[in-house]
């Protein structure tokens, strides 16, 4: 592995006029962001639709047979799928008796690794050290040298081969499978290579493998190595169109296009409320990803904020914290009304609906609580007296009023 580290300073007035520069990128995440929202929102609806429309009209045929009362309708078939003729990757020549085979190409070859870490120095200034290193591996992509930071000495050859995969038409009991149907298993396992020759074109076989080049144990840039998978014959489960003898994708009425298939048996309703799923767990991922992509912009927006403020770099520090705080608070309340909006794009008379019945929920709790407080018994005011009750004997107080005194002289004391 090699490393080089190199370092480079920025003023504080260029520091400035980067972070303007960012705006106008920020401004376009804003943009693309919104995009993404309303697109992921109408195009999750618009499969959901689909799905649940195909799940209302799906036939499920009790066997692999065409079934004149379900042409034209969508059909729930199962059983083994078998290919029609053999697949062959006519580069090595190698064969397999299997629904799909790919070859898998990869290259020993240099890759550049790059980290940098900034520093903001007292004035507004910034300090950043980046350092590059250079690493062998096997990759299945090329990598450009010419792109290096450090060409010299990490050239990588081009890949004289490619990955690619490879199909052929099949059959499901007697309904016909073309290429882009089979297409859609995604089973497959590895492929040995133990019945083909040692030696194919300029590549040794290793059994699992083939490799290009001198010596399998110390790789050099530019050795090759190919492994294959397929996919065997087997039980499927396939949902599509019945169109004659043969399977192909449901047209909707919203005009999405639904083929599925599925290993094993499996009944239509496991695989609907499986597509379901997956349906809305993409939609969170593009929702994630969106507002993530507007969180970014409205934090590029403010950033000229935090870069003025490193003048001293503990103040742009807090200018940043806080301009972090107010891009997120803006990234929710923007992004779930973009998101609410969209939604109201896709689903109108529901979502009206949906707003209509919450505020006529809102407004019947309000009417019964003002009722309420309207129905509350007043509390009767407390007699104040301003002497204490008089008491009896037992020391009960006595409720009874005392007797008036009468007028008049008091009766002289016995002696």
């Amino acid at each position: 592995m090699d490393r080089f580290t190199e370092t480079t300073q920025t003023g504080y007035l260029q520091n400035i006029g980067n972070s303007f520069k960012g705006m106008l990128f920020g401004l376009f995440f804003i943009i693309g962001s919104i995009v993404l929202l309303w697109w992921n929102e109408g195009n999750s609806v618009a499969q959901a639709d689909a799905l649940k429309e195909v799940q209302q009209k799906v036939v499920s045929l009790p066997e692999a047979k065409y079934d004149p009362s379900a042409e034209g309708k969508a059909v729930h078939v199962q059983g083994e799928v078998k290919p029609l003729t053999q697949l062959v990757d006519p580069l090595f020549g190698i064969t397999a008796d299997g629904l799909k085979l790919a070859r898998h190409v990869e290259m020993y070859q240099w890759r550049e690794n790059r980290h940098s870490e900034s520093k903001d120095k007292l004035g507004g200034g910034t300090e950043t050290v980046t350092t590059y290193e250079y690493v062998k591996e096997w990759s299945g992509m090329a990598q450009n040298a010419s792109s290096f930071k450090h060409p010299a000495g990490h050239e990588n050859p081009p890949m004289r081969y490619t990955s690619q995969h490879f199909s052929t038409d099949a059959k499901l009991g007697e309904f016909h499978l073309n290429k882009e149907m089979v297409s859609l298993i995604s089973q497959s396992q590895s492929y040995t290579l133990e019945t083909f020759p040692e030696t194919i074109a300029d590549a040794k076989n290793y059994r699992t493998f083939l490799y290009i080049g001198t010596n399998v144990n110390k790789p050099q840039v530019g050795d090759m190595k190919i492994t294959y998978t397929y996919t065997p014959s087997d039980i499927y489960t396939y949902i599509g169109k019945e169109q004659g003898k043969a399977l192909v994708p449901y047209m909707t009425s919203n005009g999405r296009e639904i083929a599925l298939a599925y290993h094993g048996k499996v009944s239509a309703k496991k695989i609907f409320e499986n597509e379901l799923e997956n349906n809305a767990l993409f939609t969170w991922l593009w929702r994630g990803a969106g507002l993530l992509l507007m969180y970014i912009g409205f934090a590029m927006m403010m950033g000229p904020l935090a870069t003025i403020a490193k003048v001293v770099p503990a103040l742009g520090h807090l200018v940043g914290y806080g301009t972090g705080i107010i891009a997120a608070i803006l990234t929710l309340l923007f992004g779930s009304f973009i998101i609410a909006l969209a939604w109201l794009g896709a689903r109108p008379i529901l979502s009206l609906f949906i707003i209509g019945a919450g505020v006529g929920i809102a407004f019947a709790l309000g009417k019964l609580s003002k009722r309420s407080k309207e129905t509350v018994p007043q509390t009767p005011p407390s007699r104040t007296a301003s002497m204490p009750p008089n008491r009896d004997v037992h020391g009960t107080p006595d409720r009874t009023s005392p007797p008036a005194r009468e007028s008049g002289t008091p009766p002289p004391r016995e002696r």
